[in-house]
């Protein structure tokens, strides 16, 4: 994941000032909108803040879509024309908001990390969606988050055409959610080659390895509760621009949402475990090479002993002038040290 420090903060300046706060250069701003109803379509096509929102018919529905943060000022003059509040607009600026649900007379709120895996880290662009009545404005650091949904809306024979605008809110809260399960993939993968590791010791850096996987699980688990929190709340509001119909979708959600937590909870405990076997397999190591040197202390603990004694510089000393003393001594010696590498070898101490 991307763990770059901040390069906007909002120190000192007043609440509900718009000012971007992410880890990374915003990209260009674009604004769009999509227009369609059960007996017409309307793709995407480039809007100005001033032709909003008289272009969206009454008997239709519309979703405009944000993307890119680099241009606060035609964000905040977007989010105006439907009367949002400065501290949402603050909150859509801040990449660093959890996700979250705030419950307003005309517009719901929603907050959500999208999480997308690539072959390096877990990238994280958040989105957020502002639900009227008609009209449904996504906010997201990136372009081209939700380009299949589009294709789904100009079928004609699609639920689009016939749910509300809400229905469209849930096909995307629901894509982010699968996305979720595309990171719990990729954790299981990691988990595996972890094991290898730990298991053959074929790697020193395993427990560097550990402590970045367990760091990564921890900062995937604090997302997933969030998301979690928000899906129950929007699945629980009584707010009349959620249908029932929608409700039965959030609920699947829901349902999605505590599959996940419970996948972080079980990998967390794989995590611990394989820390245990880690340092276990470690301590079984380091007491192999300690048995290993205290065998050969003590076998040459006798050795050491005869040549002590006969390395004395005395004048009368037994077998010191005999002509076979030397060898002699040599054997006494191999046969001592034959006699306790075969007593080790007994016991199944080597």
């Amino acid at each position: 994941m991307n763990n770059n420090q901040r390069i906007t903060n909002k120190t000192g300046l007043p609440p509900g000032t718009p000012t971007y706060i992410g880890n990374t250069s915003p990209e260009p701003t674009s604004v769009s909108v999509l227009i369609y109803s059960d007996k017409d379509f309307t793709g995407f096509h480039p809007v100005t803040p001033e032709e909003l929102p008289e272009i969206v018919p009454s008997d239709s529905n519309a979703w405009i879509q944000i993307s890119g943060f680099a241009d606060v000022d035609l964000i905040e003059r977007v989010l105006l024309r439907f009367s949002v509040h400065p501290l949402v607009i603050e909150d859509v600026l801040n990449t660093k908001t959890r996700s979250k649900i705030d419950e307003f007379d005309e517009y719901l709120f929603i907050v959500l990390a999208n999480l997308q895996n690539d072959s390096i880290n877990i990238r994280k662009d958040q989105v957020s969606i502002i639900l009227t009545k008609n009209i449904l404005i996504t906010c997201s650091e990136s372009a081209g988050l939700f380009k299949e949904i589009e294709s789904r809306i100009q079928r004609s024979t699609g639920r689009f055409r016939d749910y509300g605008i809400d229905y469209l809110a849930y096909t995307i809260i629901d894509i982010i959610v699968d996305g979720y399960f595309t990171i719990l993939e990729s954790f299981e993968e990691r988990i595996e080659e972890l094991e290898d590791e730990v298991v053959k010791a074929t790697r020193k850096d395993a427990i560097s390895n550990i402590q970045h996987f367990r760091h990564d699980l921890i900062w995937f688990r604090r997302l997933v509760w969030a998301l979690r929190e928000l899906v129950i709340r929007l699945e629980r509001t009584d707010s009349l621009l959620i249908s029932n119909t929608t409700h039965l979708y959030l609920r699947d959600v829901y349902d999605h949402g505590v599959k996940i937590s419970e996948d972080v909870d079980v990998y967390r405990e794989m995590i611990e475990g394989l820390m245990d076997i880690y340092l276990s397999n470690i301590a079984n190591h380091t007491n192999e090479i300690m048995k290993v040197l205290t065998v050969i202390t003590t076998i040459f603990m006798p050795l050491s002993f005869i040549a002590g004694i006969y390395g004395m510089n005395f004048e009368n000393m037994p077998e010191k002038s005999h002509p076979y003393g030397y060898p002699s001594v040599l054997i006494s010696m191999a046969v001592i040290a034959s006699v306790m590498i075969w007593y080790f070898r007994h016991k199944k101490w080597i």
